[in-house]
């Protein structure tokens, strides 16, 4: 599902592992605060939920409900 984060569109979803994590969607998203390289591919950049604070993590999951 796509939700805003600072401005931002990204992809919420589990990844591997069952963790939240927000995918990037565009290469420029890689130099965002917060995000991490996670693979073997380019491409492979997100953001975990768990390193959000509570406040951003409440934000976006109301999105996540709203949808």
């Amino acid at each position: 599902m796509i939700v805003r984060y600072k401005g931002e569109k990204l992809d919420y979803k589990p990844d591997y592992y069952g963790k939240e994590v927000l995918w990037i969607m565009s290469p420029r998203q890689t130099q965002m605060p917060g995000m991490t390289f996670v693979g073997g591919y380019p491409d492979e950049y997100c953001i975990f939920m768990e390193t959000l604070s509570e406040d951003e993590q409440v934000a976006i999951r109301q999105q996540l409900k709203n949808k």
